[in-house]
């Protein structure tokens, strides 16, 4: 990819893929760890609700903060801080879950300052004509990390435990931070004037005013408010439907990291074929249809195969998503609206994965995830049927690094 000559992009990636190798291996140590200890879905939905918490209410006030700063810095410290956080987990959130909520809860707030500011910086690092390309590289290279790790994390949890990811991640961290110190500083073109408060609600009110931006956010976060019971229910469907077992879950968690992948590589074609927001939307009502598939053939082969797909479909809208964003902000307030952006979803996301949790116990995983599915599909054939994504506005000038 030619997008791969800016040196500091490059650097920013080869960051990115270190510490999403450790995390990868991290989340499924997490959620089987949660599980074998409670055995209850209930407490699997309430360990990503904490994570999901911290998102919806710090991320906008942080990131009000975070647009005033060197964005280098704050990427760099936000990793080296999150290493000792991440060992502890073994040590003493295995021995009690208060314990381990809250260090859940301060890893999840280092990395509600992180994720924002990666988003937002990627305009500074690679001309306007190459942010779709690299926007996809990104996510190529979280889903890459899901392929080389996630199933081999499944295995290594079976056999070995847990401790040994938590380790693992809490290097990956190390590494990446030290990769973040080539980077050339990112401080913003100019100081906002507005207070504090002030620019919080400046983020927010971007991504509610602006109606490109309203049209999109607002379709992916009444999908995502369905769609997302697969965070929560992935592992009790495996390990207690399925019967594969944690070993399973990762299998299922890389096939659609597989597909990701493919999708990734896809999107090229898929752009030239399609308008961003077309495909925005198209992605996301097929989406639907896979994921209500699962709940109809809860049968692990199937599964495997509607879990590749969806994770194509899933490229296929986050990065027209992620670019619309980016387009259609300017450059001093991506931060805020990235973190703005991150809240109203994980706050669908936390709302799906606690409604996942609570429903399952009364209807079922496979029952769940068809109700689920044909949510998402409807939240998309909707905003198909009634105009689609508004064209976007001409973007702001970008600098490259």
């Amino acid at each position: 990819m030619k997008v791969l000559r800016h040196k500091p992009f490059l650097r920013l990636i080869l960051s990115y893929l270190v510490s999403q190798a450790g995390s990868k291996v991290h989340r499924v140590a997490l959620l089987v760890l949660v599980y074998l200890l409670t055995e209850n879905a209930l407490w699997v939905s309430l360990v990503l609700g904490v994570q999901l918490l911290g998102t919806v209410v710090f991320s906008p006030l942080l990131s009000a903060w975070a647009d005033t700063q060197d964005r280098r810095r704050l990427l760099i410290w936000s990793d080296l801080l999150r290493a000792p956080l991440v060992a502890l987990i073994p040590l003493l959130g295995a021995n009690s879950l208060p314990a381990l909520l809250l260090l859940v809860f301060a890893i999840e707030l280092l990395r509600n300052l992180h994720d924002p500011i990666q988003n937002a910086v990627v305009p500074d690092l690679v001309p306007k004509e190459e942010v779709d390309e690299a926007n996809s590289l990104i996510l190529l290279t979280d889903r890459l990390s899901e392929v080389l790790f996630v199933g081999a994390a499944g295995v290594l949890v079976a056999t070995v435990g847990p401790p040994f990811a938590f380790y693992l991640n809490a290097a990956t961290y190390l590494v990446a931070g030290l990769l973040l110190l080539g980077l050339p500083s990112l401080r913003p073109h100019r100081l906002p004037k507005a207070g504090y408060l002030d620019r919080v609600k400046e983020g927010l009110g971007h991504l509610v005013g602006h109606p490109t931006i309203r049209r999109a956010v607002g379709t992916l976060f009444v999908a995502a408010c369905f769609g997302s019971v697969e965070t929560a229910l992935g592992v009790v469907l495996a390990i207690k439907w399925l019967g594969v077992g944690s070993a399973g879950f990762g299998f299922m968690e890389a096939a659609m990291a597989l597909g990701a992948i493919l999708g990734g590589l896809a999107m090229p074609y898929l752009l030239r074929r399609f308008p961003r927001e077309r495909l925005f939307l198209y992605a996301l009502l097929l989406f639907g249809v896979f994921e209500a598939s699962i709940g109809l053939f809860p049968v692990f082969a199937w599964v495997l195969v509607a879990f590749f797909l969806a994770g194509f479909l899933n490229m296929a809208f986050i990065v027209p998503a992620r670019s619309i964003l980016q387009l259609n902000t300017p450059q001093e307030m991506r931060g805020r609206i990235f973190a703005a952006f991150s809240a109203v979803m994980n706050a669908a996301v936390l709302t799906g994965t606690m409604l996942g949790g609570a429903l399952e116990g009364v209807l079922g995983a496979p029952l769940v995830f068809l109700l689920a599915g044909v949510m998402v599909s409807l939240a998309a054939g909707y905003a198909l049927l009634t105009g689609g994504i508004p064209a976007p506005q001409e973007g702001p000038r970008t600098t490259q690094a």
